[in-house]
Formats: structure tokens, C-alpha cells, sequence
């Protein structure tokens, strides 16, 4: 519609509005009185049109600046016939096949720039924001969110069916064949005032990679297995001396510290129901919290029964206190105790039972940030009864009360510690090297492999450098070895060792070893037990060695 004709429609409107006025007030108004009236109307319509078309002017110069952002390859026949495609429609008629003559759709990309009307308090406006910004927005309006993990993949042996040997002290490329995922799902329920709750779930296990039908829960030799291992309702804000902090309750636990490239835990709890909190701000460092249930069943000595003992344990962790440049140390320490009934404290003393005990651990560990976005960690932990018990393990040496949900054993009062380093670091521009490197002793504990009163020591050393191709290829080569003597109370001494030697090729989306996923990788791995004495372990036909080549997929999101 051109002015001239707006104007007349104006106009006509107006006169049409003064005709209609009630023969009451028609009756008072002289014919002057009313012309009077209609140029005044008038006057002000064509103020009102005048600022109309500033605004759309205005409006059309925020969408010609624009339009070249959203259409950065737009070539010259493009601009000579200006017909705008939508990328949508396009899609949707590429889907279904119905091909035109029309030029091909450009690529929507999350980097596009948009134009956006707000219209607020009567006021219009333009912003100027990426499909990037938009699909953030609906997240976080709709407060839900999906993560997750796995790994998957296919390998063989020069001995029939691959086979995983000391995992925990060897290295994990070439050396695992389970099927892990981590599911989690959650959903903001309250946001007001600067309150959030969210309810989180998250259920893991294992899916079954040698058979077809393998089915959850078909029998008891099942390798498909699955848990809820988080259901708790997270909090911000609620807390007036610590707004800012986390406050949860539920099946949750504190941060797990994963030496990632043994696939165990040097910090985690084992856990059933909990309540805690998480970045507390306390002075230069952050305080996390944690009382947790982690109910055991204890073994009478003859292993014919259980009982079920209520136990618990109190967390603490005081984190990122500042030291020097990127440098930083965190504190820990961790007790489990036991809640005891009448029958089960005769139980211990009678000697029907094996008695429970409660169990420390102290962990202290610096972290050094190292350039582009390498790091390395530095971790020393001590800890006495069963939690030392687990320091003794061979292969996985996550600190635990229990070996699973059973407690056997006569745990005596000594003490274990062990000094960690884990990280990665880059020895030339094209080099990245990861490592992990553990050294373990402890006397006059309990061992699973060993029995009561040994003393331990184990070394355990792998190392990763791998030549970077570019962002999306890796060719590298996994190094490891160790070793670990065990002392029994009868002073006779058993020994574990062996080495393992994988070379791999890795599709990736970036440099970092242990820090970007999806990965896909290519290798083959040569194992060797050197000796067995702790877990008379051999690899098909009785073998001491084993040669598996394979490919696995790795991806977290």
C-alpha cells in the first residue's frame, strides 16, 4: 500500500469516526466546531503516520545489515533474483524427493545470524543473534538435558576370544572388552527468584559384546547388567549462608577422581542414599560435603550366612586452593564407620563373624595446569583397614570399605598409602604424551589375594605418546608395566608382574589423549604375565601371552 492511499484511508476512517459520534453530541456541535474537530484527527494521523514509516525504515536497514551475515555465499545470480529460500522448506522438499530447478539451499550452520523482533512495552526492536543462541535459549527454557558415555567395539585373539588381563595396572587401549555406558537425564523442575531445583537420574552398566542374545537379567553368568546408580534432586540458592552452593539429597555422591587411563578411582564413595554439598565458597578454596549410607554384608567365618550392617561415611573436601601459577592443591578425607546391632557386636564377639572396622583415608592432591590445556596431578593418599585393603589390589584399586557388598577378612590396624601422577603433557608440537604412574606399600594389612597381616609394595608405570597428524588422526603406542610383591603372615612372598604393548590408530575430534571424545581406535596389543603367583591367571591354552588386534569407539557427550 503506497502513502498517498494510507493517507486516504486515514482520512476516510476519520470521517467515518465523527459521522458516527451519537446525535446527542452532533446536536451540540456546529458545523465549524466539527471541521475543526476533523482537521485536528487528521493532523494527528499524519503525525502518527510519519513516525510509522521512520520505524519501518529503520526496521528495513537492521534486515539489509543482516541479510548478508546469514547469506555469506550467496552468489551473483543470487543477488541479480532476490527470492529468499527457506532452509526448512528446502529440506523438507529434498526429503521427499521433489527436485526443482531453483538453486541449492545454503547449509544451515549454528554460526547464521538471524534477525529477532521484540516487541515489549509497545516499544519494537531488532536483535541480531546466531541459530547457536536460539537453540541455547530453548535448552535453557526448557531445563532439560541428555549426557551419557560409552565404549563398544570388536577384537580377536591369536588364542580364540580376546581376554582382559590386569586392566587396572596394565593400561585400558587394547586391554578392555567390556561394553560400559552412563546414561543421566536431567530436568530443571523450579527456577524463580534466583532458586533452581533439578531432578537427576542416572543409570550405567554393562552390555554384552560375545553373544548375540544377551539379555538383561537372562541368568546369573549375564554379562548385561544395569543400575540406577544417581537419583537425587539438586538445589541452588536455598541455602542463605551459601547461595551459591549445591545442596542435593538423594543416591548421589562427591566427584569421583578417575586415574583414567587405569580405569579405577583413587577418590570416590561407595554409596546408597545421600545428602551433601558441593562449591561452597569458603575463604580461597571451595568446601564439598557428603554423609552417606553404604550398607555391607558381613560374612560369618564359615561363609554360610550374612548379615546385613548399616554403615556410613562422612566426606570432606576443601578444593582449589591457590598455590602458585596455574598451580592448585586440594585436600580430602573420608571415614566409614559402622552402626551396629546388639546381636551383630555378639556376633564379633563370640567370633562368629568377621568383625567390621572403621576405616580412614587422607588424599592431598596438587594440580598443575600446563599450556594448551594439558595438566598433570600429583596425588598422595594414606589410609589404614579395609580402605588400605583396597590400596593392596593388583589390577583395579578404587578405595572401597568392601569388595562389592560383602566384608570378609580379620582387617588389622595397619596402614597404606600410595603416591600418584597422571596428566598429560605435549614434548613437541606434533608429540602429546599421557601418563599414569602408581606406587603402592602398605604393611600389616588385609589382602584379598594374600589374607591377613601382609605387606605390599607394587609399581605400576604406562605411558601414551602419539604423533598428531591433525585434528582428526592420531597414530600412537601404549607402554606398560608392573610389578607387585605381597608378604604373607607367614613370611612367604608372592609375586605379580607383566607388561603390555599396544600400537594404535586413532580417528579423533582433537589433539588431547585424554580429553576429547568421540574417538575411534585401531590397534593391536601384545600382553605378557611375567609372573602370577597372586592370581594364577592365564590367557587360553593355558598361555602366559596373548596377541589381540581390534577396534573401539569411545565417545562421551
Amino acid at each position: 500500500m503506497n502513502s498517498s492511499l494510507l493517507k486516504v484511508s486515514l482520512l476516510s476512517s476519520s470521517i467515518l469516526l465523527a459521522l458516527s459520534s451519537t446525535s446527542v453530541i452532533a446536536a451540540k456541535l456546529t458545523v465549524e466546531q466539527r471541521l475543526e474537530l476533523l482537521e485536528r484527527q487528521l493532523s494527528e494521523n499524519k503525525s502518527e503516520l510519519t513516525k510509522t514509516q521512520k520505524e519501518l525504515a529503520v526496521y528495513k536497514d537492521k534486515v539489509a545489515q543482516l541479510q548478508p551475515a546469514g547469506n555469506s555465499v550467496q552468489s551473483a545470480s543470487a543477488q541479480v533474483n532476490p527470492t529468499v529460500y527457506s532452509p526448512v522448506a528446502d529440506n523438507i522438499e529434498n526429503e521427499n524427493n521433489h527436485l526443482g530447478t531453483k538453486p541449492a539451499p545454503t547449509p544451515v550452520k549454528g554460526t547464521q545470524r538471524v534477525a529477532v523482533v521484540n516487541n515489549e512495552g509497545g516499544k519494537t526492536s531488532v536483535q541480531n543473534v546466531t541459530l547457536k543462541d536460539i537453540s541455547k535459549y530453548i535448552k535453557d527454557d526448557i531445563g532439560f538435558s541428555y549426557e551419557g558415555y560409552f565404549r563398544s567395539g570388536w577384537a580377536a585373539a591369536n588364542r580364540g576370544s580376546a581376554q582382559t588381563y590386569a586392566a587396572g595396572s596394565l593400561g585400558r587401549f587394547g586391554n578392555e572388552m567390556s561394553g560400559w555406558f552412563d546414561l543421566t537425564l536431567n530436568q530443571r523442575v523450579y527456577n524463580q527468584d534466583g532458586k533452581t531445583a533439578n531432578a537427576i537420574v542416572t543409570y550405567d552398566g554393562n552390555v554384552g559384546e560375545q553373544y548375540n542374545d544377551a539379555w538383561f537379567g537372562d541368568n546369573s553368568g549375564n554379562e548385561n547388567i544395569m543400575q540406577f546408580s544417581d537419583i537425587f534432586l539438586t538445589t541452588r540458592g536455598f541455602l542463605p549462608f551459601a547461595p551459591e552452593a549445591d545442596f542435593w539429597v538423594g543416591k548421589h555422591k562427591l566427584p569421583e577422581y578417575e586415574i583414567q587411563m587405569l580405569d579405577w578411582k583413587s577418590l570416590t564413595t561407595q554409596v546408597a542414599a545421600a545428602v551433601g554439598i558441593q562449591n561452597w565458597n569458603l575463604g580461597v578454596g571451595q568446601l564439598d560435603a557428603s554423609l552417606s549410607r553404604n550398607d555391607v554384608d558381613v560374612y560369618s567365618r564359615d561363609f554360610s550366612h550374612t548379615t546385613q550392617m548399616n554403615t556410613n561415611s562422612v566426606d570432606l573436601r576443601y578444593r582449589n586452593i591457590p598455590l602458585w601459577e596455574k598451580g592448585s592443591l586440594s585436600l580430602m578425607g573420608k571415614y566409614a564407620f559402622a552402626n551396629k546391632t546388639d546381636d551383630q557386636k555378639s556376633n564379633e564377639d563370640n567370633g562368629s563373624f568377621f568383625k567390621l572396622k572403621d576405616t580412614w583415608m587422607a588424599t592431598a592432591i596438587i594440580r598443575q595446569d600446563l599450556p594448551r590445556d594439558a595438566f598433570n596431578e600429583f596425588t598422595l593418599q594414606v589410609a589404614n583397614n579395609s580402605y588400605a585393603s583396597s590400596f593392596a589390589n593388583f589390577s583395579g584399586a578404587s578405595n572401597s570399605m568392601a569388595p562389592g557388598r560383602y566384608y570378609y577378612g580379620d582387617q588389622t590396624d595397619g596402614v597404606a598409602w600410595r603416591l600418584i601422577s597422571q596428566g598429560e603433557m605435549y614434548l613437541a608440537d606434533r608429540i602429546i604424551m599421557a601418563n599414569a604412574l602408581v606406587y603402592s606399600q602398605g604393611e600389616d594389612v588385609y589382602s584379598y589375594e594374600s589374607g591377613a597381616h601382609s605387606d605390599f609394595n607394587s609399581i605400576r608405570a604406562v605411558i601414551r605418546p602419539a604423533w598428531i597428524w591433525d585434528t582428526w588422526n592420531q597414530t600412537g603406542l601404549e607402554l606398560s608395566w608392573f610389578t607387585q610383591k605381597n608378604k604373607t603372615e607367614q613370611g612367604v612372598n608372592l609375586k605379580e608382574s607383566g607388561y603390555k604393548t599396544t600400537l594404535y590408530h586413532a580417528l579423533k575430534v582433537g589433539p588431547s589423549l585424554l580429553g576429547s571424545r568421540p574417538e575411534i581406535r585401531f590397534y593391536g596389543t601384545y600382553l605378557n604375565i611375567l609372573d602370577n603367583e597372586l592370581s594364577n591367571f592365564r590367557f587360553n591354552d593355558d598361555s602366559k601371552t596373548e596377541f589381540m588386534a581390534g577396534v573401539q569407539a569411545e565417545v562421551w557427550w
